[in-house]
């Protein structure tokens, strides 16, 4: 299965169209527009869906009504699990308090609840907050990850973690026997790949 990673689409979604390849699925981590409608949000899902179905999460900037849309294309997974082929995906989104007018804000008890909550396990976990100390670093610097992200996946051990929300801080990291994939911002042209053939994963970061 070969699935593209994409997370802080700020209204650029236009530019996954010029990633190259065919995908089984899309894994997007939220922050879908900067221009707080829902509309727009919705806008750039179904972009992204022309390329393959969208599993998602909402980031900060996005409505939270936007954890309720769904389609035959498009697939929220905040505080839920779905299938994907042999896998299962499930996540979180929305952010902790930040300094800026965020839309969609979540303490560390409400993240914890909706981890909590995802049945069963899922192999490929969304969460728009990376974990605490893993890709969470504003200015490469000051973490701002979440500890209750980061003892989920030190819990359960789920495949692969798909997080964005730290623009700066792109990359691929474990914990424990979990691979931790920043993609980078797509509005940059950032984005990962992901390839899994039962339990092994390949992950490559990418840039159209």
């Amino acid at each position: 299965m070969r699935l593209l990673l994409v997370a802080d689409v700020h209204d650029a979604a236009k530019t996954a169209e010029r990633i190259p390849g065919n995908f089984d699925a899309v894994i997007a981590a939220g922050d879908f527009t900067y221009r707080r409608s829902l509309e727009a949000a919705v806008e750039a899902l179904e972009t992204l869906a022309r390329i393959a179905p969208v599993y998602f999460v909402p980031g900060n900037t996005d409505p939270p009504e936007l954890a309720r849309y769904e389609n035959a294309a498009v697939k929220p997974v905040h505080g839920r699990v779905l299938p994907l082929g042999p896998y299962a995906v499930g996540g979180a989104g929305g952010s902790l308090p930040t300094p800026f007018d965020d839309l969609f804000r979540v303490t560390e008890e409400e993240l914890e609840r909706l981890l909590q909550r995802l049945t069963p396990t899922p192999q490929i976990l969304v969460v728009h907050n990376p974990p605490r100390g893993v890709l969470d670093k504003v200015g490469g610097v000051r973490p701002v990850g979440s500890a209750a992200v980061r003892r989920y996946i030190e819990e359960k051990q789920p495949a692969m973690s798909v997080h964005g929300h730290i623009h700066e801080d792109r990359g691929l990291d474990m914990l424990g026997g979990t691979i931790v994939v920043n993609p980078g911002p797509l509005k940059e042209g950032f984005y990962a790949e992901a390839l899994l053939d039962g339990t092994k994963i390949t992950v490559r970061l990418r840039r159209v």
